[in-house]
């Protein structure tokens, strides 16, 4: 029975924060297949660096926004683009199910092709299962596809950890979705491929309207995530149930935010490369840099004051006193995030753009 590995797997941290894990876990899948980007160029083209997405009203559901999928009105629209973008063709696929769980638009016979086929190639998978929103990298198969070897960083108590290497049977029946790396494309030049990005960054910050009709985006999830943070009333809640609606769970899902914001701190050596290589965008790179350097310093500002992951900790992110400070400081931050956009305005500007 056939059996393949791909070799020299790098590690793939987990830091307890979703947007930076997306980045990790997209640099490994990108080493491995043999398309090596320095993080920073990653966190740039990814869109993750200046991601921020959120649910107007309902904190459980926006947990899940600091993620990939929720950049576009078509899931995971963006990894696409971006694999298109430094030179992959790819492929996605969403498995629908029935209310039994059989699958309708293909089958375990062609998942297990498409695994196959490109671990052979030397090509990982990214994939997702049924009850967790983070990728996972499948990086071979035993007894001809019948198991899956994988890279998770979730242990199986759904503990968060840094990815580690398991050996799965029974896959087909909890997975969600997953994209293939079919073959090398010829690279955007780039040039083209920055302004591309830069004009997509500026489109996400300024959009208006929703995604897939109930996700913000840019500075109107801004807006809502401030807004719900000061004004919310907490003071029915119970400190701490498991599994269940509490000022825990609440404090959480708020760092889950903040994960997004202290992301913008990721690109900016890309930028400052890209101000030495291009010194037409210099003043305004520079500019955005430094504001954004200050914007996802917002990222770590509750330690600051106080809060922790603990009953006094608690206690304290239920009284509004203490989430209006958090609120102030994010709308300077927030501020910070406009000025790096309107640099970069500035620089499609300049290009004519």
């Amino acid at each position: 029975m056939n059996r393949k590995i791909i070799p020299n797997i790098p590690d793939i941290g987990y830091y307890g924060n979703e947007t930076d894990f997306g980045v990790n876990i997209l640099a490994a899948t990108f080493q491995i297949a043999g398309t090596k980007m320095e993080r920073s160029e990653l966190a740039f083209y990814s869109g993750m660096a200046n991601h921020f997405c959120w649910i107007k009203d309902n904190w459980v559901g926006s947990r899940a926004c600091e993620c990939f999928g929720n950049n576009n009105e078509t899931p995971f629209g963006e990894e696409l683009r971006l694999l298109k973008t430094i030179g992959w063709f790819a492929k996605y696929v969403n498995v629908s199910r029935d209310n039994n769980g059989k699958m309708l638009n293909t089958d375990e016979e062609q998942i297990k092709f498409d695994f196959v086929e490109s671990i052979d190639k030397g090509y990982p998978i990214l994939s997702r299962r049924t009850n967790n929103h983070r990728y996972n990298i499948v990086i071979g198969y035993e007894d001809d596809g019948r198991k899956i070897v994988r890279k998770e960083a979730v242990d199986e108590k759904g503990y968060h950890k840094d990815a580690e290497t398991f050996v799965c049977e029974n896959w087909e029946n909890d997975i969600l979705d997953y994209i293939v790396l079919i073959e090398p494309l010829e690279v955007v030049p780039e040039r083209q491929r920055i302004l591309e990005q830069l004009k997509l960054i500026i489109t996400h910050a300024r959009r208006t309207d929703k995604i897939r009709g109930f996700i913000s985006s840019g500075f109107a999830a801004w807006e809502a995530y401030l807004h719900m943070l000061e004004h919310e009333d907490l003071s029915a809640l119970p400190l701490d149930i498991p599994n269940k609606d509490s000022v825990n769970l609440r404090l959480g899902i708020y760092c889950d935010g903040l994960c997004q914001i202290w992301e913008r701190h990721a690109a900016l050596d890309y930028y400052r490369l890209l101000a030495e290589k291009y010194p037409e965008w210099r003043e305004e790179l520079n500019t955005a840099v430094a504001a954004l350097d200050e914007c996802s310093k917002y990222g770590g500002f509750l330690w600051t004051q106080g809060f922790s992951f603990d009953e006094k900790g608690y206690e304290k992110f239920r009284d509004p006193a203490a989430r209006k400070i958090l609120a102030d400081e994010g709308r300077k931050a927030m501020h910070k995030d406009m000025e790096a956009i309107e640099q970069f305005e500035k620089i499609l500007r300049k290009e004519g753009m």
